[in-house]
C-alpha cells in the first residue's frame, strides 16, 4: 500500500535503505515547492530516477540532496526503464562524497550569482581549444547573462560536474567573472603548468 511523509521526518536515505530492505516495487515521488523528482524501485533495487532535465544517477544525486519536501511511495506505478546500476547504499556514499566535493568547489569557485564571460585567446596555433563533447556542452550555456547558478539548472549534468568544469576553464584562464579585468589567453606568456593544464584539458573527460 502507498505511504507519505515529510523528508524532515524521515531522512530520504533512510527511506531508500527501508525500500530497498523490504525489496518494495514502486516509484517514490517527492515534491519540494514546485519541484518534483521521482525514483522507481524493483523489487528493493533502484533502478531509475527523474529530476527536471535529469536522469538515472545524476536525477538520484539531485534528489539525495533534499532536506525537505514531501514524499509519497506508490506500489502501483511500477519502473519501465533501468538508468541505475548502483545499488542504493552505494548511491547513498556515494551522494556523501560528492556532497563533500561540492562544497570544497564553491569556496574555490566566485558566488553562484556570477556572470562568466570568456577571454580573448591568442590566434597562436598552439592555442587551439580542445574540448570533450561534454564541455563544450557547459561552454556553450556561457552567454554573458547566466551566472554560475543558472548554468548549473539548465545544463543536462550534475551540478558537480558543471561546477568541476567551470572551475577548470576558469583556472586555466578560458572564462573570467565578468566585471573583472578583461584578459587574453596567451600560452607563450603562461607558466609551463597552466600551459600543460591547457593543452591537455579536453582529454579524459
Amino acid at each position: 500500500m502507498p505511504f507519505d511523509g515529510d523528508l524532515k521526518d524521515f531522512a530520504l536515505p533512510d527511506i531508500l535503505q527501508m525500500l530497498q530492505m523490504g525489496k518494495r516495487t514502486g516509484a517514490l515521488s517527492i515534491r519540494h515547492g514546485e519541484e518534483i523528482g521521482t525514483l522507481y524501485f524493483r523489487k528493493g533495487e533502484l533502478v531509475h530516477a527523474t529530476y527536471a532535465n535529469l536522469s538515472g544517477e545524476d536525477a538520484a544525486f539531485a534528489l539525495l540532496k533534499w532536506k525537505n519536501g514531501r514524499f509519497r511511495f506508490d506500489t502501483t506505478i511500477y519502473p519501465t526503464r533501468r538508468t541505475i546500476d548502483l545499488s542504493a547504499t552505494n548511491l547513498i556514499l556515494e551522494a556523501a562524497r560528492r556532497s563533500d566535493e561540492l562544497k570544497d568547489l564553491q569556496t574555490e569557485l566566485p558566488p553562484p550569482d556570477t556572470v562568466l564571460i570568456f577571454a580573448q585567446v591568442g590566434n597562436d596555433e598552439s592555442t587551439d581549444i580542445h574540448l570533450s563533447p561534454q564541455q563544450w556542452k557547459i561552454l556553450a550555456l556561457i552567454d554573458g547573462k547566466r551566472n554560475i547558478a543558472d548554468v548549473c539548472a539548465v545544463c543536462d549534468l550534475d551540478e558537480v560536474t558543471v561546477l568541476q568544469t567551470l572551475e577548470d576553464m576558469l583556472r586555466i584562464g578560458l572564462l573570467y567573472p565578468q566585471g573583472s579585468e578583461p584578459q587574453e589567453v596567451d600560452l607563450n606568456e603562461t607558466d609551463a603548468e597552466v600551459a600543460e593544464e591547457w593543452d591537455s584539458f579536453g582529454e579524459d573527460k
